[in-house]
């Protein structure tokens, strides 16, 4: 397992959703893992180069885009809830105050 955010790749987001390396969602999964990056960092404040030092968002990007990954259908009717691991890993490092 990678311990810093820049280091994530897409086999290790398709070892960590146990997807088969066939190659043929490469394009799809690059897409999920820059959403799940820049979702990281958009809600904690920090630039990418502080995201470095916390190996904990690593894990909450790996999970971000596991959901994103699972979750591929758009529904109005259910109201997108963003996982609790991942939302207690990223409000340790929030720098946005609201």
């Amino acid at each position: 397992m990678v311990d810093k955010m820049g280091e994530i790749t897409i086999a290790d987001l398709k070892l960590f959703c146990r997807i088969d390396d066939c190659g043929e969602e490469d394009v799809l999964l690059s897409a999920i893992l820059q959403a799940g990056k820049q979702f990281v960092l958009s809600q904690t404040g920090l630039t990418a180069a502080e995201a470095e030092n916390y190996p904990d968002l690593t894990l909450a990007i790996l999970m971000f885009c596991s959901d994103l990954y699972d979750n591929r259908h758009y529904s109005t009717e259910k109201k997108a809830n963003i996982n609790p691991a991942v939302k207690a890993i990223i409000d340790q490092y929030c720098m946005n105050i609201l």
